[in-house]
C-alpha cells in the first residue's frame, strides 16, 4: 500500500475524562478533523471512475464558473467605489 496519497488524522484523548466521554469526544474530534482534511471529499471523488473527457469538461466548467465569480466580484467592487465617490 502506497503511503504517498494518505491523509493522516490524529486525535488524542484527555486522560481525565471517563472512558465513554473520552470516546465520544475523540469521535467528534475525529469527524471534524476528517472534514477539515477533506478525507470524505477525496473518497467521494475516487468512488466512481471519471473518464479523461468528462474530467476535462468538469475542469473547464469549474474554471469558467471561477472566472465568472471573479468578474462579478470585480464589478461589485467597482460599483461600490463609484457609489462611495458620489
Amino acid at each position: 500500500m502506497s503511503k504517498r496519497n494518505v491523509t493522516r488524522v490524529r486525535v488524542e484523548a484527555n486522560p481525565k475524562d471517563a472512558p465513554e466521554v473520552a470516546f465520544k469526544r475523540m469521535f467528534i474530534a475525529f469527524k471534524i478533523a476528517c472534514t477539515d482534511a477533506g478525507v470524505m471529499h477525496t473518497y467521494k471523488q475516487h468512488e466512481t471512475y471519471e473518464s479523461k473527457a468528462r474530467k476535462k469538461r468538469r475542469k473547464r466548467r469549474e474554471a469558467e464558473l471561477a472566472r465568472m465569480k471573479q468578474k462579478l466580484r470585480e464589478n461589485f467592487l467597482q460599483q461600490q467605489q463609484q457609489q462611495g465617490k458620489k
